[in-house]
């Protein structure tokens, strides 16, 4: 069985909690699209910027059609 993977990026840190609401409601929303599609999230990782932000990349798979 082969895989094929995608890493998509989701951005949390804003100083503003309404934004930061809409945002976790964005990525909530981009994660149930991707799934519709067929793709699973196998990871969650977080990245610590040079600029001291956390920027978060979800891993995710799905079966390749060959």
């Amino acid at each position: 069985m082969a895989w094929e993977y995608k890493i998509v990026y989701s951005g949390m840190e804003v100083p503003d909690e309404e934004k930061y609401e809409q945002r976790l409601h964005d990525s909530v929303r981009m994660l149930n699209d991707l799934g519709g599609e067929g793709w699973e999230l196998v990871a969650f990782l977080p990245h610590r910027t040079a600029a001291n932000l956390t920027k978060y990349h979800a891993v995710l798979k799905r079966h390749k059609n060959l």
